[in-house]
């Protein structure tokens, strides 16, 4: 009975091991930059960077989601009309992503779900609102190449890192999300290997 306990101990640390393939992680909204387009714009996000979420991914058959909490952002386009500024804030509920597939380079295939509301503060944000409103994927993460908004999304497992960049925004302009996420350590798994190497060490000693 003695040698049998270590076997038992490994076996279930190698099944343990097999089903921790999905991978809790912290998962967060740390800054985006935006380029060309006909209106240079400052965008500031409530709260502040990072903006944290969570997640899970299963980096072995591709699939998960990732979530994050409510948040908004005001699009500054830096122009003054006779009625005040002519910016936009944008609200964003119950933002998730569904990640249906990773390819071998890391590109991400998902479906979004979350609401956006674009209220317009003046002047041209009438005309920004709209395209923004009318999206049914909360922005900076829309499916890969979709036709729609024609964007795409890289995960890099090794820096940990998402990286969106959006070709067909608003501003016909590229805007780039980045996003970060931190492995959470799994304290039933790490508890099987201590067992299991406790066995080990006794199969050892009584050899």
């Amino acid at each position: 009975m003695k040698r049998r306990l270590p076997l038992l101990l490994i076996t279930a640390l190698l099944f343990a091991a097999n089903l921790a393939s999905a991978v809790p992680i912290v998962f967060s909204l740390d800054g985006t930059t935006t380029e060309g387009g006909s209106l240079e714009t400052l965008q500031t996000y409530t709260p502040g960077f990072p903006i944290v979420g969570s997640g899970d991914i299963d980096f072995a058959s591709g699939t998960g989601w990732v979530a994050l909490p409510d948040y908004s952002f005001t699009i500054d386009t830096g122009f003054v009309g006779p009625n005040g500024v002519l910016d936009v804030n944008v609200d964003v509920t119950g933002w998730m992503q569904t990640i249906t597939a990773i390819d071998g380079s890391g590109n991400i295939t998902s479906t979004g779900s979350g609401n956006v509301l674009c209220t317009a503060l003046g002047g041209i944000g009438g005309l920004i609102c709209p395209s923004i409103n009318g999206n049914p994927v909360p922005p900076g993460w829309p499916p890969v190449d979709g036709a729609i908004l024609g964007s795409s999304a890289v995960i890099d497992s090794l820096a940990q890192t998402i990286t969106v960049v959006d070709n067909s925004n608003f501003q016909a302009g590229t805007v780039t999300t980045f996003y970060s996420y931190t492995v959470v350590p799994e304290p039933g798994t790490a508890l099987l290997l201590g067992l299991g190497l406790v066995g080990l060490s006794a199969r050892r000693r009584s050899a």
